[in-house]
């Protein structure tokens, strides 16, 4: 694991939550859980108890920043492969949070506590899953954040890429859960979001948020007026990148683009 990465993650998204309506807070917290719980594993004769899940989620609770990724690193020294620390640990742990959320046992700033660790844990493990590119075309997928509809400036910008020779799906006016799903199924690791202000922050933190649980070897790009008028808590969200105008833009997609057919050539 990573763990200056853990560590600052834990510190931006404190940062984002003060930034943020509690309602907000409240959908990040749920989409954590809610994301991971989805990807819960069939339990096997070598499964962590329901015991030990337990234990996981109490040190996710505790005043210890450090305890939830100490027992990761643990169980990752014990010989668990990164799918079962994601399928059989902390997907179990979200739907036990979630659980002891509904019932009551477990306070709202306490779920949020949780969920923010066990997402900086995440973060703190992407460089464990490597993106593959199928194919030697340049391709990505830009998308306007749900809710979004000062879509002109995302259309340009594909059709500008795609006159640079790259093959770009463009997704508008889907919701956040169509979005989702299509940046699982699609087969591009670079993403470009679109988020015209202040006022998208909400929605783009959710599908970030989303989008690294749900696909963590994707590359997420962030434009619009949101990367100038809300850089600074944009790039609290961990994305790989904010591009102010086309220029940059370029810069960011050609970089990345180099840098996973670097890491797929090694694979």
């Amino acid at each position: 694991m990573d763990l200056d990465l853990y560590v600052r993650s834990q510190s931006e998204l404190r940062t984002l939550k003060s930034q943020l309506p509690e309602d907000s807070v409240e959908s990040l917290a749920r989409e954590v859980i809610r994301r991971l719980a989805k990807r819960d594993g069939t339990l096997t004769v070598n499964s962590p108890s329901d015991e030990v899940i337990e234990r996981l989620c109490d040190v996710l609770l505790s005043d210890d920043d450090h305890a939830g990724a100490d027992f990761i690193q643990k169980i990752e020294a014990d010989g668990a492969t990164i799918e079962v620390v994601y399928l059989e640990y902390l997907a179990r742990a979200a739907r036990m949070l979630g659980l002891w959320w509904e019932e009551d046992k477990i306070s709202f700033m306490s779920v949020t506590l949780g969920t923010s660790r066990m997402f900086a844990i995440m973060r703190g493990l992407n460089g464990r899953f490597s993106a593959s590119q199928s194919t030697q075309k340049r391709k990505a997928l830009f998308a306007s954040v749900p809710g979004e509809t000062h879509t002109l400036g995302v259309r340009l910008a594909a059709d500008l890429f795609r006159r640079d020779g790259w093959e770009i799906g463009l997704k508008l006016g889907a919701s956040h859960d169509e979005l989702v799903e299509s940046v699982e199924a699609s087969d591009a690791v670079l993403i470009g979001l679109s988020a015209a202000g202040q006022h998208s922050i909400a929605a783009l933190s959710q599908l970030v948020v989303a989008l690294r649980i749900s696909k963590p070897s994707a590359k997420i790009i962030v434009s619009g007026n949101s990367a100038v008028v809300a850089a600074e808590t944009v790039l609290l969200l961990g994305v790989d990148g904010i591009a102010q105008d086309v220029q940059a833009a370029r810069f960011l997609m050609n970089n990345l683009w180099n840098e996973t057919s670097g890491a797929a050539s090694q694979s």
